[in-house]
């Protein structure tokens, strides 16, 4: 049995063939009119189309060919009696090659859309073997570290990227049309925050100094709205230097938007009209698959009570429970506990476990507690609630939202509070940013504010998170 080298070699020498018969197997200029989607739709005209060949079946006199582009997938057909000489240059070609071809677009006997070519030419001349068609890349490792491989034999996949980018475009689309100005902000911060997140360090040689990579995109938009802005939003990466799961990468792509004299009363009418309209535009309807459930996005949301659901699934109060309470609950839920955890991380901690997963149909989660939550503003009959609220479904958080603290005095004992915890060892702590809380003294209008990731379309795709990158970081191998 060949080897892959062996298989490689004789591809080589098909190359030097192609070359010895004055045939440049990589050219520059093709002849390309159509995608093969539009040469589908074009029966009994002629027809100039490209892509890769994914098929080759000969048969005497004659050859059906595969031709695979961006746009999907056409029957090619080769006679030796319309090509005379130049038929015999298959002979030299291999399924993983480009070629482009001209002819007249006509259905076979059986029905099949296909083209016949009357004149072709060798684009790229590929000198690897593909994988087995029919069994193709099963590791999801491999997939993910040749990810070519896995986009070039799963057209599924490519067609997930493409309503990725539709996924984007609706992100961007809906809020344009919401009169929201799109911006850019810093990737490099001297504090990082608007999260609790353990960041990546960098060092920056022309400045000489070390900078953060940036764990939220919120505390510079909120510099723009103290600037004089209304609506401002921002697609962008963030970087945050923490575990991997099914939910989490170390760097993706985040939406942050922010919106002046608005609340979170507000923010939830509008986000609920907002991912009907993303899951419309991105899958086609209103009802996707989670873990088998289906999750239905056209209901209306209900809102429940973050600590009257805690007390529900926990049988605790969280406006009498004491720190060493919550630690045992914790320890009773076998749950891994850091030797110098926070108030705020065990209350996080007992939820993720007791009160997520139980949360299936979409939702928002409502009024989360204060120590959780350190830019929201206060409920005002409850202050050490927040006006906060978490759409979630599937049990699992897909964005967050608050009405933003614009309290100067209040935010700083906040930031002061959480550096406390940062000193004592907890590193995803927030840090103190005293030119926030300057922007700040200066006056923010009310402002609602909203978060989303990529999170929210690997939901939709019902798949991990790492499986709806291009190209997730992994170890070498």
């Amino acid at each position: 049995m060949a080897t892959l080298d062996d298989l490689r070699k004789i591809r080589i020498e098909k190359l030097h063939k192609l070359k010895e018969l004055g045939v440049d197997p990589y050219p520059a200029k093709t002849e390309r009119k159509e995608t093969n989607a539009e040469a589908l739709e074009m029966l009994e005209k002629k027809v100039s189309v490209a892509g890769r060949i994914m098929g080759l079946r000969g048969h005497g006199g004659s050859t059906f060919v595969d031709l695979v582009d961006q746009t999907g997938r056409i029957q090619l057909f080769f006679s030796k009696n319309t090509l005379v000489e130049k038929y015999d240059l298959l002979k030299l070609l291999d399924l993983g090659d480009f070629i482009g071809v001209k002819g007249e677009v006509f259905k076979t006997q059986v029905g099949e859309v296909t083209v016949k070519v009357t004149g072709f030419s060798v684009l790229t001349k590929a000198i690897r073997q593909l994988p087995e068609k029919w069994h193709g890349i099963t590791d999801i490792e491999t997939r993910l570290r040749k990810r070519y491989l896995d986009l070039i034999m799963n057209p599924e996949v490519r067609e997930m990227f493409i309503k990725k980018a539709k996924f984007w475009q609706a992100v961007r689309k809906y809020l344009s049309d919401k009169g929201f100005l799109e911006v850019e902000t810093p990737v490099l911060e001297a504090i990082p925050g608007g999260a609790d997140a353990r960041p990546f360090i960098t060092h920056h040689h022309a400045l000489d100094i070390d900078l953060y990579l940036r764990i939220s995109l919120e505390l510079h938009l909120k510099r723009l709205m103290v600037g004089g802005y209304d609506r401002v939003f921002e697609v962008g990466r963030v970087f945050r230097n923490e575990g991997i799961d099914a939910e989490h990468l170390q760097d993706y792509t985040s939406m942050e938007f922010y919106w002046g004299y608005a609340d979170y009363l507000m923010l939830m009418d509008f986000i609920e009209d907002f991912y009907r309209y993303l899951v419309e535009e991105t899958t086609g309807g209103l009802k996707t698959m989670r873990n088998g459930v289906e999750i239905d996005w056209s209901k209306k949301w209900p809102r429940l009570d973050y600590s009257e659901l805690f007390k529900e699934k926990t049988g605790t109060n969280l406006a009498k429970v004491t720190y060493e309470e919550l630690k045992k609950k914790a320890e009773e839920l076998h749950l891994k506990l850091e030797e110098k955890i926070g108030r705020e991380r065990l209350i996080d901690m007992i939820y993720k476990k007791t009160v997520r997963p139980t949360l299936i149909q979409p939702c928002f989660l409502i009024n989360l507690p204060v120590e959780i939550s350190p830019l929201a503003k206060r409920c005002p009959d409850q202050p050490q609630l927040t006006q906060r609220m978490l759409p979630m479904a599937g049990g699992t958080e897909l964005g967050n939202g608050f009405s933003e603290l614009n309290d100067p005095i209040d935010q700083k004992e906040r930031f002061v509070a959480q550096q406390k915890l940062r000193d004592a060892g907890d590193d995803e702590a927030q840090m103190l940013d005293e030119d926030f809380v300057e922007a700040l003294e200066y006056g923010m209008p009310p402002t609602a504010g909203f978060g989303l990731s990529e999170r929210l379309f690997s939901f939709l795709m019902d798949k991990p998170i790492r499986e709806t990158v291009f190209f997730p970081t992994m170890r070498e191998e």
